[in-house]
């Protein structure tokens, strides 16, 4: 049986959850850097940046514990069809959360080119060649493999911008897709695909809270059969996608948790 994927539930998200994210992005950093000199992660929106911040604006502890920001590649898992300076854009929040008080060496950053707002197909179309610049032309590379993917998990199951029920969860060919009928405002957005973010070295969930309950109770009892997009990404990435969860998002939910470990 393919091994599943890992639930790891913290008493409290500052004290607990955030040193363990940092702990498990410094190692995939680590890995990334080994295999080639350059760590690339995408991020998604929502509560999640807040998180990050936590877990990699803190003190390091010593040489294990550094984050090497000039190493990194930031890509967006999804973003809306906003002005960079919009509030409803993901590459605004990471920005005001976390690049703006990075000091020292900065990362390199990859928004999306704001000039195609109006056509969503285009604006796809230009982030995923941003991708092919990075990753390698598609003649050789089926599918970007990013070290790290970093994603949140919406009340309705939905991660990126893939949606229950939405027609963009069959895409096979793409990198990134357009969608102009998101349910969740605003409706105009560009997503990476199922099969990148299923292909991707490690993907890591952050779900707190105990409005996440009901929905991580479907996506870890049901699986994959009751079709939402997280549970399809459990799924497809099996042991490579690990959830950092607090006691209040898992509580009643009959799924194994794992002690966090390295």
């Amino acid at each position: 049986m393919a091994k599943q994927a890992n639930l790891y539930s913290f008493p409290s998200v500052p004290e607990h959850l955030a040193p363990a994210l940092r702990a498990y992005v410094i190692s995939c950093q680590e890995a990334g850097l080994a295999r080639h000199n350059v760590f690339k992660v995408a991020v998604s929106g929502g509560s999640l940046p807040k998180t990050l911040a936590q877990a990699l604006l803190a003190p390091s502890t010593g040489p294990a514990d550094q984050v090497k920001w000039d190493k990194w590649e930031i890509f967006f898992a999804d973003e809306r069809a906003v002005p960079l300076d919009h509030p409803d854009s993901n590459y605004f929040l990471l920005k005001q959360e976390l690049l703006d008080k990075i000091s020292g060496p900065q990362p390199t950053v990859h928004p999306i080119d704001v000039e195609y707002l109006n056509d969503t197909q285009e604006l796809a179309d230009q982030y995923e060649q941003v991708l092919v610049k990075s990753f390698a032309s598609r003649d050789s590379v089926k599918l970007p493999i990013f070290d790290l993917l970093l994603l949140g998990c919406g009340p309705d199951g939905h991660t990126c911008s893939l949606f229950p029920g939405h027609e963009l969860l069959r895409e096979t060919s793409a990198w990134v897709a357009p969608i102009e009928d998101s349910p969740k405002p605003p409706p105009r957005r560009v997503t990476l695909t199922l099969p990148v973010v299923t292909h991707a070295v490690r993907i890591a969930f952050v779900a707190t809270g105990a409005g996440k309950r009901e929905v991580m109770k479907q996506i870890f009892e049901e699986g994959a059969a009751g079709g939402l997009p997280c549970a399809l990404v459990n799924e497809g990435a099996g042991e490579r996608a690990s959830w950092f969860v607090d006691a209040d998002a898992v509580e009643g939910v009959s799924y194994p948790r794992r002690p966090f470990s390295l």
